[in-house]
């Protein structure tokens, strides 16, 4: 019923937001089953707790409906921004980044933190091999110091994983480029 994200073969994934964790969580056994599969979320117990930008590009592909688990009221995808953006103000970027990759092809999950935003992994290798690629997401024109790529570089060094920052441009559109230390 969950096979792909062609919505003709399976039914609307239904989520729930929770105000007093500020989550969305996946109840449905079908749903978590498809979404754990596919690199959507964690799994915790029974449910799938979704990170903001994977609510809204569920929703924004018309895979996800959310509603308040205290009203039952639908949470449109404008009042999910508005929401998710109170709690972290990069919600946008990294939904941008987010949808740009998941697109791609690529399983995206998130990051260590320390300015890592996803952790990526290859086509295919989910669930088999670790994550190839670090990504950190900007908008263009944003300056980000020298001493935090450096930080984020020595840290994906120590676990052996490939730096890319991901700039998104004026018009949404994003461009990634490759980060590597040279020590001669």
């Amino acid at each position: 019923m969950f096979r792909g994200l062609n919505l003709s073969e399976r039914k609307l994934i239904k989520g729930f937001f929770s105000a007093k964790t500020g989550k969305v969580y996946v109840k449905d056994e079908d749903a978590v089953k498809f979404l754990v599969e596919k690199g959507y979320g964690e799994k915790i117990e029974n449910v799938v707790e979704l990170q903001p930008y994977e609510v809204l590009y569920l929703a924004y592909e018309g895979l996800l409906e959310v509603y308040d688990e205290e009203t039952g009221k639908r949470i449109n995808e404008k009042e999910l921004l508005k929401i998710f953006s109170q709690q972290d103000r990069l919600t946008w970027s990294k939904y941008l980044v987010y949808r740009d990759l998941r697109k791609r092809g690529y399983v995206v999950k998130s990051g260590f933190g320390y300015g890592v935003d996803f952790r990526v992994y290859e086509r295919g290798e989910y669930n088999k091999k670790a994550a190839k690629y670090l990504v950190c997401g900007i908008f263009e024109g944003e300056p980000i110091q020298i001493k935090t790529l450096m930080s984020i570089l020595a840290g994906a060094s120590n676990v052996k994983k490939e730096v890319i920052l991901g700039v998104i441009e004026r018009k949404g559109e994003v461009v990634y480029y490759s980060l590597s230390s040279f020590t001669p």
